[in-house]
């Protein structure tokens, strides 16, 4: 968990801010890091190997931008309708990762907080990844 926390400050501050605020508003904030940790490095050990190629940098970066249009669609959205959208779109496409967040959830004392989390800290990587794919174009 060193390491990851380590990359993220140097490569993903505002995600691990994110991740840190709702780790310690679940409760048990290191437990919950540990998840949100391997979920992060799951993604990122899926995305790092393209067609046999490293590819650097492989996520996103998530902004200061992003996170604020995030808490806008959330505060428009509601966080139930923000949350079931997200698990719904990690579980179309990656739903092994998707396994992995459920079977996390499941094991802690409030399932519905952590698979929260975890749509928050899928939707910023997503959002990003669109937003950075505007800007290349």
């Amino acid at each position: 968990m060193a390491e990851i926390t380590e990359c993220l400050t140097r490569e993903n501050p505002e995600f691990l801010d994110m991740a840190r605020k709702c780790a310690a508003d679940i409760g048990n904030a290191p437990r919950i890091m540990v998840g949100f940790g391997m979920f992060y490095q799951l993604l990122l050990s899926a995305s790092a190997d393209v067609a046999g190629k490293p590819v650097m940098h492989a996520l996103p970066s998530v902004t200061a931008t992003t996170r604020d249009a995030l808490v806008r669609e959330i505060d428009e959205a509601g966080p139930d309708a923000f949350t079931v959208r997200a698990i719904a779109d990690l579980e179309r496409s990656n739903p092994e990762l998707m396994q992995m967040a459920h079977g996390f959830a499941s094991r802690q004392g409030d399932y519905l907080r952590v698979m929260q989390g975890f749509a928050l800290l899928y939707r910023s990587l997503e959002a990003q990844s669109a937003t950075d794919r505007k800007y290349l174009h």
